[in-house]
């Protein structure tokens, strides 16, 4: 038994390779007024943006809105305030605390042997 080859069919270059025409529009009606929008748009979007960074002169009267503080913040300077004035009345109380002790005999003279012992013993440090 042989094999029977099929023919190869073989289509030439040039049908497989169609080139497609280019097609070039005339500078008429539609295309102006297609780049007059896209001009409008661009200048939209520019106006817009400069707008967002447009700075007040000083000449100028600002906007009636004003920065308003949030509930948060006040409450927060509320309780910086009631700490402060705790710390305030603590530390006068300190003071008359203080007033109050009896004054120590300035003409004692404590022993050396009961401040050694009031004090932590030295650590020695020896470098070799």
């Amino acid at each position: 038994m042989t094999r029977s080859e099929l023919p190869v069919v073989t289509t030439p270059l040039s049908t497989l390779k169609q080139k497609k025409r280019k097609v070039f529009h005339e500078h008429g009606k539609d295309s102006l007024e297609l780049a007059v929008s896209i001009g409008k748009t661009q200048e939209d979007k520019a106006l817009l943006k400069a707008e967002r960074h447009h700075q007040p002169q000083a000449g100028q009267p600002r906007s009636d809105r004003r920065h308003h503080k949030s509930r948060t913040t006040k409450k927060l300077e509320e309780v910086k305030a009631t700490i402060a004035s705790q710390r305030a009345r603590l530390k006068r109380e300190k003071v008359k605390m203080r007033k109050a002790r009896p004054v120590p005999a300035v003409h004692q003279k404590s022993s050396p042997s009961s401040n050694a012992q009031d004090r932590a013993p030295r650590k020695r440090v020896s470098f070799a």
